[in-house]
């Protein structure tokens, strides 16, 4: 069964041609790519165009592209990249900016909706103010290192950062984040 593989097998098994690998890996990833992508731009054509159009360039490349271990620091940074060259084509004169506000900490799982009914609401606002006073570029180190369980050295790449910078912007974040609940208690 597929859904039982972990991500590299399944990667190794889609660029062999199999293509109900393909299609797991469509289902394993896209929700969390979504709500990545989400991060860049609030244009949900433009969105789901950018991973509908990732998935279509993977199965045709699919001979050409490495086996990696990190098959979703892969994808995270193949549809920044994407979303990124898609807004200047389409005649923005910068790159999509990152927001990292409202929600991004919270993706609709089973275990988020568990978390989520188990903090109080206090609690989860306060967490919320705290995020927010964040910077951009602090909220998706925060959220690919805790959330997405992505090694430093892998953060560096999908976000475009030396491997020192990403120790640093976490290190920041993460100070802050306790100063403001120390506070708060």
């Amino acid at each position: 069964m597929k859904r039982s593989l972990p991500d590299s097998d399944l990667w190794e098994e889609v660029r062999m041609g199999d293509e109900p690998a393909f299609e797991e890996l469509i289902r394993r990833f896209y929700r969390p790519l979504y709500h990545y992508g989400l991060k860049f731009t609030r244009d949900i054509d433009l969105l789901k165009d950018g991973i509908q159009d990732l998935f279509v360039e993977l199965w045709t490349y699919r001979r050409n592209i490495t086996q990696t271990e990190y098959v979703r620091v892969y994808l995270f940074k193949s549809l920044r990249r994407k979303l990124h060259k898609s807004a200047l084509r389409n005649g923005l004169a910068e790159p999509l900016e990152e927001d990292f506000s409202d929600d991004f900490f919270y993706a609709e799982s089973f275990e988020d909706e568990l978390i989520r009914t188990e903090l109080s609401t206090y609690q989860r606002s306060r967490l919320e103010a705290l995020l927010k006073t964040l910077t951009d570029r602090q909220q998706e180190a925060i959220h690919l290192k805790f959330f997405a369980a992505l090694p430093n050295e892998k953060i560096a790449e999908v976000m475009g950062l030396n491997y020192q910078s990403v120790g640093n912007l976490l290190h920041r974040a993460v100070n802050k984040l306790r100063e403001g609940w120390h506070r708060l208690l």
